[in-house]
């Protein structure tokens, strides 16, 4: 396996040697790629020191995703993982966090949290991908700029924005197991005034048995001008859906009917709406100002059907309002350019929930209140160094309340709070056009989830809030480059590695979340991108990773659901028919261990690749396209559990082959 991994990284080493013996006579290449994830603020990629990567508007009219999670799978250093085959509930995990990554990974919206405060994890259906204008993903930790959860990186999932002049759009699709989705929007401008509206549903029958989703989306966004200085933004969608819960299989029920399920008739239904108001205020020389104030509020209700005949249901309302402003100044220091950025994130939720089971079974109760300010400072040491600083301290408190409303176990009323500080200091320098080197050491941390802080004692009949639960912390570390050979061939390499210490984790023997004392997060993510001719793109990426247990019971043991190797090739042919776009792109992902076998005693989850082909075209605002996903008909599992104390493996079979077309017009 080491040879294999040698082999891989002498392999890139030569292919970039022998691109940089062709790329030697051309001029490096001026591009300026703005992003404003990395640092909150408009930054070229160059000047960030962490490994990011845009999705834009035409690498999503390209590939074969029919959903943003799906937009994710074969991206640099991530592994996504669907137990329906059809992106609403599904995983992406960054530098190896396995079945917790939901919690280590930040996904926003237009800069707006999404992460739950709760173990249900991102929905990732709540913006539909047609109205995506890209997608900015940071690895690494982000503590200092966004707080908590920003531990294995930041994804940042921003909307288009109203078009200049009046237009409108409409589309259908549809495909394999009853795959269909129709989606209309208009956008506009007048004088100060840009708005765009969207409307869409979407259905499948689901690859297995009962994983059907219906889900309907509607929203939009208004900009106002007040003046050149100053601009408002209100923003907001409604969210619905109603699936089915098929539930894991054991290997044997994979073999005779990997489409079947052993849960028939579970079901669940999502209701998800919010608002935000935004303002940015330009004051040339005195910096500017931005700030947001949003509400969220989430429904869920789920009903599990037992052996028994009996149903088992539950549900909650979580409603979230959020405040952040900050503030930005680009000003000279001491003959130097200096970026200063000082802001605040304030978020209140309250989630209230119930569980019905031959009558009304339990009722809880959570407010989360979390406050946090930070302050990120880019100095240039030279025209082309430059020094990044940064500190942030966030308090958060936690307000409990359970009744077992079968007097099984004594009303729970307790609270919790802790405060975490989290710090960053890179260097960036630029030593040919855009290509750049950088390095960067940050401390991250993370605040246990509220279901992850009650304990239940059913022997004595109690439940507690768990005096035990620390937060989690870690020490980063990663160094790398970005080069651009031509202004066509651009490569890049990335070495991180994570110390955490007291990882949250489930653990299995005692069926309690816990602190692991101290675990390692490391590896290698390498990636490589050339333009010939403009007829021709491509692409790939290999990341290798060791996500590991140390110092405890699993002393050396690898984290479940975190495989230590993943890899993505890609193609684009513009071919010298105007308008036809083809498409390829090959994702590999290797083995990992179930997830709950923290002791590795099963056999790992094999290892599988998928091929993917899209054929599209445009012409006078009609967009036509047909896609094939898993050409060669894998037949593989994206997720698996070890149940059964530990003996039995329950897997969530993945799609086998299938197909996806579509045609829109645009005004």
């Amino acid at each position: 396996m080491k040879l294999c991994r040698m082999n891989a990284v002498v392999g890139l080493v030569i292919l970039l040697t022998v691109i940089q013996a062709f790329a030697d006579e051309t001029e490096p290449v001026e591009m300026e790629e703005v992003v404003v994830t990395g640092t909150r603020n408009e930054q070229e990629i160059k000047n960030i020191p962490a490994n990011v990567t845009v999705i834009d508007q035409q690498d999503i009219k390209n590939s074969t995703a029919r959903t943003v999670v799906e937009l994710l799978r074969g991206q640099q250093g991530i592994v996504v993982s669907d137990t329906s085959g059809n992106g609403k509930n599904a995983r992406v995990d960054m530098r190896g966090f396995g079945e917790s990554s939901a919690a280590n990974s930040l996904i926003m919206i237009d800069g707006r949290r999404v992460n739950a405060i709760d173990l249900s994890g991102v929905d990732w259906l709540q913006i539909p991908l047609d109205q995506v204008e890209r997608v900015e993903i940071v690895r690494g930790t982000g503590s200092v700029l966004y707080g908590d959860n920003a531990v294995g990186g930041v994804i940042n999932i921003i909307t288009k924005l109203p078009s200049e002049k009046m237009g409108a759009q409409a589309g259908t699709a549809f495909g394999s197991y009853g795959r269909q989705k129709q989606q209309a929007s208009v956008s506009g401008s007048q004088g100060p005034i840009g708005a765009a509206l969207f409307a869409s549903y979407d259905s499948t029958n689901g690859y297995r048995e009962n994983s059907d989703l219906r889900a309907k989306d509607v929203g939009g966004k208004i900009i106002y001008d007040m003046s050149d200085a100053v601009t408002f933004r209100l923003n907001g969608s409604y969210h619905t859906d109603a699936y089915g819960w098929p539930g894991a299989l054991t290997a044997a029920q994979v073999h005779a009917d990997r489409r079947d399920s052993d849960s028939p008739r579970d079901e669940a239904q999502t209701r998800d709406g919010y608002l935000s108001l935004g303002m940015d205020a330009d004051f040339q020389q005195r910096g500017r100002v931005s700030s947001e104030i949003s509400y969220r509020s989430r429904s869920t209700a789920s009903q599990f059907i037992d052996d028994f005949g009996g149903a088992f249901k539950t549900g909650s309302e979580i409603d979230t309002w959020g405040f952040t402003p900050r503030y930005a100044l680009d000003a000279e220091l001491a003959g130097h350019a200096n970026a200063l950025i000082i802001g605040s994130d304030l978020y209140w939720t309250d989630q209230d929930s119930s569980a019905f089971y031959f009558g009304p079974s339990s009722r809880a109760g959570v407010d989360r209140n979390s406050v946090g300010a930070y302050v990120s400072n880019e100095f240039s040491l030279l025209d082309n160094l430059i020094l990044s600083t940064g500190a942030r301290r966030e308090r958060v408190r936690y307000d409990l309340e359970s009744n077992d409303l079968t007097g099984w176990l004594a009303p729970l009323n307790d609270d919790a709070s802790d405060t975490e500080n989290a710090y960053s200091l890179g260097l960036t320098w630029l030593y040919c056009g855009n290509s750049s080197l950088f390095a960067r050491a940050n401390r991250s941390f993370r605040f246990p989830l509220a279901d992850e802080f009650i304990v239940y004692d059913f022997v004595n009949g109690t439940q507690s809030v768990n005096p035990e639960l620390k937060p989690q912390t870690g020490r980063h570390y990663e160094i790398g480059a970005r080069h651009y050979f031509t202004d066509s061939v651009q490569g890049s390499i990335t070495l991180f590695r994570a110390e955490i210490s007291n990882e949250i984790f489930y653990n299995p023997m005692t069926f309690e979340n816990a602190n692991y004392p101290e675990t390692y997060h490391q590896g290698i993510e390498l990636g490589l991108k050339a333009d010939f001719f403009d007829a021709l793109t491509l692409s790939g990426n290999y990341t290798f990773q060791k996500s590991e247990f140390r110092k405890g019971p699993y002393k050396n043991n690898d984290i479940p659901a975190a495989p230590e190797h993943a890899a993505s090739l890609g193609v684009q042919v513009r071919t010298i028919v105007p308008g036809f776009v083809f498409s390829a792109f090959y994702n590999y992902v290797g083995r990992s261990y179930l997830i709950s076998d923290q002791a590795n005693d099963l056999r790992e989850l094999d290892d599988y690749g998928t091929l993917d082909a899209k054929v599209s075209y445009t012409f006078r605002g009609i967009e036509a396209f047909v896609s094939l996903n898993n050409l060669t008909n894998e037949k593989y599992s994206e997720y698996a559990v070890a149940g059964g104390g530990g003996t039995t493996r329950n897997f969530y079979p993945a799609p086998e082959c299938n197909w996806w077309m579509g045609i829109s017009y645009k005004l």
